[in-house]
């Protein structure tokens, strides 16, 4: 199975399942953006859809009926948590290619007014209504500008039923984006959705490349990776799952602040090494706590 073009996240578990949710696209320009994971435990009551269109990535709108809420974290400062995460995963990852940053949440109310106030707020155009299997998707992002070290920035606020909506706000930079400006805009969100009476959970997803690397089979590139990372984290393996050109292992790490059930584990973060054809240098992705971009 070629790991690009399949979920990001392996997730094990009895009634446990993961759905990766990728691209609402804006279909005039033909522009596809990643999507969010949805999860359902035991007692779960949501049922998501999948829509795909063949030669295209998969376009695809979210129903939901009820949210529950998986993610836990730690009660600290967002960007001190956020500072956290990035330097676990700089201990892996030398060339960044992309950071995605998204935070996801549930709200009453009119969804374009949701829309037009997260967009607003974050400096961003006026959303555009797009309808989708019968529901409004009302969408704004502004690209990264490497040029100027911005970060990119996208909001999602889809209509769902009885009054209610479910919003995304995504930030993503590169290994040229400013650190900094990245903790700045992560706060303001949090504060945004908090104001704005969302109850809203994040993750980050982190994918480049490593220097230095004497082993180009994705399994064995993983136990290195794993080596070193153990001397700065304190990480136990939970899940492991391994396919043609790839290797992924989710872990329990305590001291790291996001974290989200699977079975009878807690996951705080999740590790994949990626074989991309002939390139040189395999495809290196973290997640916390869970992978939510491609491989």
């Amino acid at each position: 199975m070629n790991g690009k073009l399949r979920s990001a996240m392996q997730v094990a578990g009895g009634a446990f399942f993961a759905v990766f949710r990728r691209s609402i696209a804006n279909v005039g320009k033909g522009h596809a953006v990643d999507r969010f994971i949805e999860y359902k435990n035991e007692r779960g009551i949501q049922m998501l859809n999948r829509w795909m269109t063949a030669g295209i990535l998969a376009m695809a709108i979210i129903i939901l009926i009820g949210v529950t809420q998986v993610y836990a974290e730690k009660n600290e400062p967002k960007a001190a948590q956020l500072e956290q995460l990035i330097y676990t995963a700089d201990s892996v990852i030398d060339n960044v290619d992309r950071l995605v940053i998204k935070w996801q949440g549930e709200g009453r109310g009119d969804a374009q007014s949701q829309a037009v106030l997260l967009a607003s707020h974050l400096g961003l155009e006026q959303p555009v209504r797009v309808r989708q299997t019968g529901h409004d998707v009302y969408r704004s992002e502004m690209v990264v500008n490497e040029a100027a070290g911005e970060a990119g920035m996208l909001v999602n606020v889809v209509e769902t039923e009885d009054n209610g909506y479910y919003a995304i706000v995504q930030i993503s930079g590169d290994a040229h984006t400013d650190r900094k400006a990245i903790m700045t805009v992560h706060e303001q969100v949090d504060q945004l959705l908090v104001d704005s009476g969302m109850k809203a959970s994040w993750n980050m997803s982190v994918q480049g490349t490593a220097v230095n690397v004497t082993e180009h089979d994705a399994s064995q590139q993983l136990e290195l990776i794993e080596e070193q990372l153990s001397t700065k984290v304190d990480i136990a393996s939970v899940e492991r799952y391994t396919d043609a050109g790839t290797a992924s292992v989710s872990y329990k790490a305590a001291e790291l602040p996001l974290s989200i059930k699977s079975g009878s584990h807690m996951l705080n973060m999740q590790l994949a090494v990626h074989q991309v054809g002939n390139e040189v240098d395999n495809r290196i992705t973290v997640g916390f706590p869970v992978i939510t971009i491609e491989y």
